[in-house]
């Protein structure tokens, strides 16, 4: 265009642009979807169209350099419309800045004066400057844009449910909320998860329910993804053992029958217990009569202060005499029959078991074993404590006088190598020495270093046929007893009522036993005793035929089921492929894990124990019945007798004493905290937890010590097999899951969890 065209259309009045094109009207209207979502952003307002004969804005009279006062109206208009302002009206004087206007700085920039007229608009920054804000602008928009489109793909991008109510759906069946809700209600999901409260023990009525104890596993998304997948793997569990017809061979079969049955009598036992010989069960005037005959004992103590005890110790003697009696009168209703001779089995002859032995000769071969005491002793000295308790043995202390001084647990250990199986150094030293023999410090591997006493020391060879007759018996009885029991099989054994039940189910019964157990029942009056065990469990189970099971009875056998179908499942497709960790595997874990690799300080312990009753009712009564036990102890009784005349626990009969060793862990912190720090053979105070006053005295103890490798191998091995083994399962399940198209409809289950949310709001 030329300059007189561009002179004529600015003389017109018309607009243009940067290249003197005329600008024929406004930009029209942006309606594209970005200037909607920049508008929603409050980015970018979006502007209206403009009459042509509105009144120039600000922006537009402040870029063109006009100073021509603005009226507010004026100010209000579209500040993003770039192209250049008119020339003012013919007629129209523009104020003149002069030579000698002077300049002022202020918040809005340097302004102008011009007379008397003051501009108060805020410098305007060029074109270019312009676009750079706007392209700014526009591209943080677009990043806010795209994070919210990377934020909510994965929601766009999930499967729709076949219908509104499925939460899971697998091959062409489909898991609905009403089935999970069912399944999650007879789990008891909820109220199995109700922890324990860091603040409030088990007191949870004083618990928030923000608090960590009142969270449940189906109160988020992830619960409820996992029970959905717990209850589509039990489905496919299911559906595998009836493709494969695992459900109906004959062992599966009875295995389920059987543990169906087992639950079913436990079941019916607690129940019998509850009922009959609890310390509640017990009535006044049985209490009454205990009383009267034992008055004496208790010191001219009130019926009111020994109540509860009487009571504890009736229904311990009750309930050593209930069931003997409750069976044998329902042996006298239940038309009893029983053969036991059937159970007889041919005793193999003296040339039978001498024949086996010849030729079995090969299984009753020994290996060569040595046996010694150690003093084993760890630290960064180990090898100069070492030389100074060898010295002291050399020169005439005794090897146990040493090892209390240097060992770490006070005493020497005892130990039984198989030849070949020990450390390279334990090896060299102890086969080159004698019986009574004590070898100089031997290094061991895991840095401590060991002092040995040899016991003993067997050689190879053949266990003579004196010393192995009894076990050729058993093994030629069990060959006997297969033979015979199967010939029998279809033989009355005993009858319930109407109900047969063969030798050949015994057999079956017998042969589920553990090795140990089956040889324990292997003679004939021991096979009797089974019997009867086996008769007792047919008449409690038909006895608690008699009562109707809840729904959630019936789920929990279920539930049994399934586990059975999977443990055969994972033997059939885990188990199999489980390799042994290798050697250099099992070391390379020692090696990472030694420090904790460790056998835990123990203690045995004597215990008092005084109840407060169930809701502290006696708790006043009991802090004085303490405080007298632990002043008769410390007025010279013994504690086994202070035990047996003031402690309410069963140990008291026992003088108090609790069987075994017990590991910190296993104890309440209260009592492991005391326990822990007690010399041998001191007495604690009073000490107050729960619901009861204990007093304990430690009996003996011993202390943390570091684990060999030949210690910790058996556990490594178990603990890397075990590692293997989840693993193994869990890749199972996941090739289950996906070989079966599985699905999860997470937004079913995200209604599902927005319905309980408002549902538990209303109600509070």
């Amino acid at each position: 265009m030329s300059a007189n065209q561009n002179s004529d259309n600015q003389k017109q009045g018309q607009a243009t642009d940067d290249a003197g094109k005329p600008i024929d009207s406004l930009p029209p209207e942006d309606t594209s979807a970005v200037s909607d979502l920049l508008h929603v952003l409050g980015i970018k307002k979006k502007s209206a169209p403009r009459p042509a004969e509105m009144p120039a804005t600000a922006s537009e009279h402040a870029a063109s350099g006009s100073t021509t006062p603005v009226s507010q109206e004026g100010a209000a208009g579209d500040e993003e419309l770039e192209a250049d302002a008119p020339e003012p009206d013919a007629g129209e004087i523009a104020p003149v800045q002069s030579a000698d206007d002077t300049l002022e700085e202020s918040e809005y920039g340097i302004l102008p004066f011009a007379g008397d007229a003051v501009s108060l608009l805020p410098p305007v920054p060029p074109p270019e400057k312009k676009r750079k804000i706007r392209t700014s602008l526009v591209l943080a928009a677009l990043l806010v844009v795209g994070a919210g489109i990377i934020k909510f793909v994965p929601y766009l991008l999930e499967p729709t449910p076949p219908s509104p109510d499925v939460v899971g759906s697998y091959n062409d069946k489909n898991i609905t909320v009403e089935q999970l809700n069912q399944f999650i209600t007879l789990e008891q999901a909820k109220e199995r998860e109700h922890m324990l409260c860091p603040t409030h023990g088990y007191d949870h009525s004083k618990c928030d329910p923000s608090e960590e104890c009142e969270a449940h596993p189906v109160d988020s998304l992830g619960g409820y993804r996992e029970m959905v997948t717990r209850l589509a793997s039990e489905q496919m569990i299911q559906q595998w053992a009836d493709a494969k017809g695992i459900t109906q061979r004959a062992d599966v079969q009875h295995g389920m029958k059987d543990l169906l049955s087992d639950a079913t009598v436990e079941q019916y036992i607690s129940q019998l217990h509850d009922e009959n010989i609890t310390p509640d069960s017990i009535s006044g005037w049985e209490v009454q009569q205990y009383y009267d005959a034992n008055e004496k004992t208790y010191n001219g103590k009130p019926l009111s202060e020994v109540e509860d005890e009487i009571r504890k110790t009736l229904a311990s003697k009750k309930d050593e005499d209930f069931f003997p009696q409750y069976i044998e009168e329902l042996k006298k209703t239940a038309g009893l029959q029983v053969n036991f001779d059937i159970l007889g089995v041919t005793e193999p002859t003296a040339d039978e078991i001498s024949a086996y032995y010849e030729k079995n000769i090969a299984d009753f071969q020994t290996q060569a074993t040595a046996s010694y005491s150690e003093i084993r002793i760890s630290g960064g000295d180990a090898a100069n404590l070492a030389t100074d308790a060898i010295r002291k043995i050399r020169s005439g202390e005794s090897f146990e006088s040493v090892a209390a001084s240097f060992s770490k647990d006070g005493k020497a250990g005892t130990q039984t190598v198989i030849k070949g199986s020990g450390e390279a150094a334990l090896e060299t030293a102890v086969w080159k020495m004698k019986k009574g023999d004590i070898s100089d410090p031997i290094n061991n591997t895991d840095g401590s270093v060991s002092i040995i006493k040899l016991a003993d020391l067997t050689t190879a060879g053949a266990k003579t046929l004196e010393t192995v007759s009894a076990e050729i018996r058993g093994a030629l009885l069990a060959q006997n007893m297969e033979q015979e029991y199967t010939v029998r099989k279809s033989e009355m054994l005993f009858s319930v009522h109407s109900r047969r039940y063969t030798l050949g189910e015994f057999y079956t019964e017998f042969k589920e036993l553990s090795p140990e157990y089956q040889s324990k029942f292997s003679t004939f009056e021991n096979k009797k005793q089974l019997v009867e065990q086996m008769i007792a469990q047919e008449l409690l189970l038909e006895k608690s035929g008699d009562g109707s099971s809840d729904a959630r009875e019936e789920h929990s056998y279920e539930e049994m089921k399934i586990q059975y179908l999977s443990q055969i499942l994972h033997q059939d497709e885990v188990d199999g492929k489980l390799a042994e960790p290798t050697e250099e595997e099992m070391r390379q874990f020692y090696e990472e894990n030694k420090k904790s690799l460790v056998t835990p300080a123990t203690v045995q312990l004597n215990l008092i124990w005084i109840s407060q009753g169930k809701n502290g009712e006696k708790k006043e009564q009991a802090q004085k019945k303490a405080d007298e036990a632990l002043l008769a102890i410390n007025g010279g009784m013994s504690f086994a007798d202070a035990a047996k005349q003031y402690s309410e626990d069963p140990s008291s009969a026992n003088g108090g004493q609790l069987e075994g060793e017990l590991h910190k862990e296993y104890l309440a912190p209260p009592l492991a905290d005391t326990a822990f720090t007690l010399e041998v053979g001191t007495v604690s105070g009073v000490l107050e937890y729960m619901d009861g006053y204990y007093i304990l005295q430690v009996r003996a103890r011993t202390e943390e010590q570091a684990q060999s490798y030949e210690q910790a191998s058996e556990a490594i091995k178990s603990h890397l097999n075990e590692q293997r083994h989840t693993q193994l399962e869990l890749d199972m399940e996941s090739i289950m899951l996906k070989n079966a198209n599985f699905t999860m409809h997470d937004k079913t289950i995200r209604r599902l969890l927005n319905n309980a949310k408002a549902e538990k709001g209303g109600a509070t």
